[in-house]
């Protein structure tokens, strides 16, 4: 079996713990011949849906969204809304996204184990964009299935301990439940406040790994040795956005140089793994809602 078709399936059951939440795992089709993979993962509270959807998973235009919407349990219908954007990677405005509004009515939070259906794609301003399908599997039948090919995994004496190894469930869930952030990426978060915390440390084995780190151009940390305690430096969003640059000054004593990065802001923390070699570098830029 290919490594990277098990690093897709594992990919696609990121944060399948959490007990309250609906989960469900697919592709959006847009033509004929173009998919772009697909996430949800919502709360129902009494017929109100909350959540976030994440498109394009691990590609460079990832984008993850704010959902709301509804479900009828006596009509059977659901139908949710994409608005406000977390993050993305896309080099675009909020402005420029084509947001989806789906609905289906034939679909039981309890029982269904697919949700499909056509949606309706608009900008922010109620304007027509790309229309589609969304095809779904809630994200239990997904982990069953990667269950028995993990036993297969692990009983089978063609593949070797070191290859097991990497394809451990536990390990390559820890690291795909991040945001990695790689080489002359730029991911833009979109915060509703103007004050924001920016916490850095090592999530794994301390082992040298050196950054420094600019916000505007400003040099706040110079050559700072990556430890697991946290490092917590607090950014003021003054004007229409704040540019955070990551620089690796390493690659430490295992390659490459990597950090566990943080933004806070009030109750929301959004995750990201940097992995960078010596000399790269990556951008984060804060664009608060508040400024039009």
């Amino acid at each position: 079996m290919n490594y990277k078709l098990f690093l897709l399936f594992y990919f696609f059951i990121i944060g399948v713990y959490a007990q309250n939440d609906h989960k469900y795992f697919g592709a959006i089709k847009i033509s004929d011949t173009s998919f772009i993979s697909y996430k949800i993962i919502f709360q129902e509270n009494k017929g109100n849906i909350e959540g976030y959807s994440i498109t394009d998973l691990g590609g460079e235009h990832e984008t993850k969204s704010e959902i709301s919407g509804s479900y009828d349990e006596k009509d059977r219908t659901l139908n949710f809304s994409e608005k406000g954007i977390v993050y993305t990677k896309s080099p675009i405005t909020q402005d420029d996204f084509c947001f989806i509004h789906f609905k289906s009515n034939a679909f039981n939070l309890e029982k269904s184990k697919l949700l499909e259906g056509s949606f309706e794609g608009l900008f922010s301003d109620k304007q027509k964009c790309i229309d589609g399908e969304i095809k779904m599997t809630l994200a239990e039948k997904i982990i069953k299935r990667t269950e028995k090919i993990t036993k297969k995994i692990n009983r089978s004496k063609r593949i070797s301990d070191s290859l097991k190894e990497k394809i451990n469930p536990i390990k390559l869930l820890d690291t795909l439940n991040m945001n990695m952030l790689r080489k002359n990426e730029t991911l833009s978060v979109f915060t509703k406040s103007e004050k924001v915390n920016l916490i850095i440390y090592d999530g794994g084995q301390e082992d040298g790994d050196k950054v420094s780190i600019f916000i505007n151009d400003k040099l706040i940390l110079r050559n700072y040795e990556i430890i697991n305690s946290e490092k917590i430096i607090p950014i003021v969003i003054d004007g229409k956005k704040a540019t955070i640059k990551i620089v690796a000054q390493n690659n430490g004593s295992i390659s490459p140089n990597t950090m566990v990065v943080k933004i806070k802001e009030q109750e929301r923390i959004i995750d990201v793994l940097s992995n960078l070699k010596k000399g790269e570098e990556a951008k984060i830029d804060l664009l608060s809602r508040t400024f039009k």
